[in-house]
């Protein structure tokens, strides 16, 4: 009977300290401030950004700007590489923009940002290959000559400069401002060509960039050909200047 009774004691006595260690466990669990137990109550950190993936995105939206910027030209984007020790939380849809001055082709900075719950901006370099159709000239051609139809001929070429600086056709009556090499392209700049706008007559007036096109009509102030400067009158009353298109359209930067 005495042993009963010494086993009952000893398993209350058990059964109550158990409970203190599980009263003490509990109180200490809602104290965030006790080193060792505060990180089992932290949250889980947020997945990190991807940039290779992020890279991929960038390329196919400068892809994608170039091709509506200069329709028909073949187009490969090459991002540069971020940085390994940068951490930034995943975006979901990040946005992309160009930079005052980035052109769209050789080398360049593009900007991406995250917005919503997740804030971060960061710039990327690039390196844009553009191929495309230009005039080349088939044999030595001196200044002053005016090319015929055998003396040039369009090749699909890796453009150095911008492709609205290639001509694809020319003019009748158009002139090399200088001599040109066998198999080099002809650019605007090398060209003395007729006037394709002419002082008092009715241009359009083209803007274009990133993600947008505005094309207005206005007066032009001065004759010009291809290449050279225009000033033109908008029907607000505005002047503006811009470059002379072979087209005959007035190109404006943004």
């Amino acid at each position: 009977m005495g042993g009963s009774v010494n086993v009952s004691k000893r398993t209350h006595a058990l059964s109550y300290k158990s409970f203190l260690v599980s009263r003490l466990i509990s109180t200490t669990l809602l104290l965030p401030g006790l080193t060792g137990v505060a990180p089992l109550l932290a949250a889980a950190p947020p997945p990190a950004q991807d940039f290779r993936a992020l890279r991929a995105q960038a390329a196919a939206w400068l892809e994608g700007e170039v091709a509506r910027t200069f329709p028909g030209v073949q187009v490969h984007a090459r991002l540069g590489p971020v940085d390994d020790r940068l951490r930034l939380p995943a975006c979901a849809r990040p946005l992309f923009f160009l930079p005052a001055g980035v052109r769209l082709w050789d080398k360049g900075s593009l900007g991406a940002r995250c917005v919503g719950d997740v804030n971060w901006s960061l710039y990327l370099t690039f390196e844009i290959r553009l191929r495309g159709p230009a005039l080349v000239a088939t044999q030595p051609l001196p200044a002053r000559h005016a090319p015929t139809a055998t003396e040039v001929e369009s090749r699909i070429i890796d453009y150095a400069q911008a492709p609205g600086l290639h001509p694809r056709t020319l003019p009748p009556g158009t002139r090399l401002s200088r001599p040109v090499a066998a198999g080099q392209p002809i650019l605007i700049d090398m060209l003395l060509l007729p006037n394709v706008i002419q002082a008092g007559r009715k241009v359009r007036v083209e803007a274009s960039g990133a993600g947008f096109s505005v094309s207005q009509e206005g007066t032009a102030l001065n004759n010009a050909a291809a290449g050279e400067s225009v000033k033109v009158r908008m029907a607000t009353g505005r002047i503006v200047q811009g470059i002379a298109t072979i087209e005959g359209t007035v190109a404006v930067a943004p």
